[in-house]
């Protein structure tokens, strides 16, 4: 699996271990996991501008949330991943 750093908005950097992505609906999504094992689904925004620039938010409507999980459920279906 990859592991990916993002840096947070107090520009600490933070590794997540990314376990699947998919894109639904035009988006892209990404399952990651922090050095706990605690999993995460973030949101790609990517920047309008000359460099594009992607960010990535926790901040999903339920029915994003809902729709995400079963596509990550489907894909993971062979994992040892429990998703809530």
């Amino acid at each position: 699996m990859n592991t990916v750093a993002f840096t947070d908005d107090e520009n600490k950097t933070i590794e997540y271990e990314v376990i699947e992505t998919t894109t639904l609906g035009g988006n892209t999504y990404l399952l990651v996991a922090d050095e706990d094992d605690n999993a995460f689904i973030l949101k790609e925004r990517l920047s309008v501008g000359d460099e594009e620039i992607a960010a990535y938010t926790e901040e999903l409507t339920d029915g994003e949330r809902d729709a995400v999980t079963t596509v990550f459920k489907q894909l993971l279906d062979d994992e040892d991943i429990e998703l809530d």
